[in-house]
């Protein structure tokens, strides 16, 4: 009886567990709703007014990142990574083929787990233009 008693109450955490292992991370995204509800009841916003709103909007959503270990993957300059980058095109470039050019979206990790990776243009070698003949000389 004791051990199917540790059993069930072990079975009761896990489901717990699981059914609430986001709470800490959707109460921290409570305010984030709450400034953008906030800022749909103004009546008359100002340009001034909406950008401030946004930005300590953006702050409050950057807190609730970081509380849970959401990083950004904002890989520009470095080499392309198929495991933290999805290439979307490529670009002749002076930089070396393989370097990420610009960034579409940024990517995201969940600790060491990437969730979304981050969409890049990749450079590649220029293509070298025909030679052009020597003057005089029959073109072929």
């Amino acid at each position: 009886a004791e051990t199917e008693n540790i059993r069930r109450r072990s079975a009761e955490d896990v489901s717990k567990a699981h059914k609430y292992a986001l709470e800490s991370f959707a109460a921290s995204l409570l305010p984030v709703r709450d400034s953008l509800e906030a800022a749909l009841v103004v009546e008359a916003p100002t340009t001034e007014s909406l950008r401030d709103g946004v930005a300590i909007t953006g702050r409050q959503l950057a807190a609730a990142f970081e509380k849970a270990a959401i990083t950004e993957i904002a890989p520009a300059g470095q080499r392309f990574d198929p495991h933290l980058h999805q290439a979307i095109s490529q670009l002749e470039s002076d930089d070396p083929p393989g370097t990420v050019v610009n960034v579409l979206q940024k990517g995201y990790r969940l600790h060491d787990r990437v969730i979304r990776p981050a969409l890049v243009v990749v450079s590649k070698e220029r293509a070298t233009p025909p030679a052009s003949p020597a003057p005089g000389a029959p073109a072929a």
